[in-house]
């Protein structure tokens, strides 16, 4: 009897285990290219689609930000990744499924037309003109006797932000952009950096585009 239900337990034990490794394994990753020229210099407005070998923009189609990047979520299965731009040639690669987060390096060279990016879906679309990338052209400090705000003049669809004493952002998130940024009593006093981005969604894709990072001086607060 008590070996009987030992065995009930480590099949329920199993079983269990198993629900969880295909649960993990169904979530979407983050997947995301960081094109650059030979010499390491960041190329920005390059095409970028990520899809299937069926369709090859099918989990987005959209442009590098002004650091070369995108970023978006992917479920764990192959990917295909097509990367154009003028006066580069262009290249086509497969990615294997993985479940787990990746920003791929992907050099572009000078050369004749390759495999071409038509990045003109919804989600490249979503919020800005085509091939433009969010920016930060300025920001103003707006400190009264409640609180002090940032008031950032941005460009590129910016739908988003993040603000950090950390030029890195190091674990902060993404928040939505309003049109004056709260900041923390903590971070008077200091020189803190904003990054704005353009997120768009569209089912379970999602793709991001982000600005350079802005210093902001606090220090006479």
């Amino acid at each position: 009897m008590k070996t009987r239900n030992l065995h009930k337990l480590i099949g329920y034990a199993v079983t269990g285990l198993l629900l969880t490794v295909v649960a993990s394994t169904a979530q979407a990753a983050k997947f995301g290219v960081r094109i650059v020229t030979p010499e390491g210099e960041p190329i920005a407005g390059a095409a970028v689609c990520i899809g299937t070998h069926g369709d090859y923009k099918k989990f987005g189609a959209t442009f590098t930000s002004s650091d070369g990047r995108v970023l978006l979520d992917v479920p764990p299965v192959p990917l295909v990744v097509t990367v154009s731009k003028n006066r580069f040639a262009g290249l086509r690669i497969s990615e294997p499924a993985r479940h787990f987060n990746l920003v791929k390096v992907i050099e572009l060279r000078d050369g004749l037309p390759g495999p071409r990016c038509k990045a003109g879906s919804s989600l490249a679309d979503s919020g800005s003109g085509s091939g433009t990338s969010p920016s930060i052209k300025g920001v103003s400090v707006k400190d009264n006797a409640v609180r002090v705000q940032l008031v950032p003049k941005v460009a590129g669809g910016a739908s988003h932000y993040r603000l950090s004493s950390k030029r890195n952002m190091e674990k902060m998130s993404w928040l939505n952009l309003p049109d004056a940024i709260p900041v923390d009593t903590n971070l008077l006093g200091k020189t803190v950096y904003l990054q704005v981005a353009r997120i768009a969604r569209s089912g379970q894709s999602t793709i991001e585009s982000h600005s350079n990072v802005y210093p902001v001086n606090l220090k006479s607060l």
